[in-house]
């Protein structure tokens, strides 16, 4: 079963919610492990891709997007639900992963305000269903 945090953001912001899933893009590559972060769309996917060369000028968070990678390479962004199986999944998305289970963890991001808390809420719910270990932290 996947280790499942949920990140509770002090705001409402979108942006920070990308800057969250960069640098813990970063801390798990420096622990060496595989990072697949799950964007909504393609739009929030370059978003990232971009951001993740940028969003701190003394990191280094080598990565690629799905459909371009060399196979090696640790950190992956896509859009789509079925990209990833296994490695430590990042959902910016507010679907859950069709196969949890596969994941050694699994990081969602919740935004301060009331539809992403009841979202969260949800997944929360859906999680603990599948038997999944559950934590919450605030950020």
């Amino acid at each position: 079963m996947a280790r499942v945090n949920f990140y509770l953001l002090r705001h409402d912001d979108a942006h920070a919610r990308l800057h969250l899933a960069c640098r813990l893009s970063e801390q798990l590559l420096r622990q060496g492990l595989k990072v697949r972060l799950l964007a909504t769309h393609e739009d929030e996917a370059r978003t990232l891709d971009q951001l993740l060369w940028t969003f701190s000028a003394e990191s280094f968070v080598p990565h690629a997007l799905q459909n371009t990678a060399p196979a090696a390479c640790s950190v992956l962004i896509d859009w789509h639900l079925d990209a990833f199986t296994g490695g430590n999944l990042l959902n910016l998305t507010a679907e859950l992963p069709p196969q949890p289970a596969l994941f050694d963890s699994i990081a969602e991001f919740v935004l301060n305000n009331d539809a992403a808390k009841a979202l969260s809420r949800r997944k929360w719910n859906a999680y603990k269903q599948g038997g999944h270990e559950l934590r919450h932290h605030q950020v």
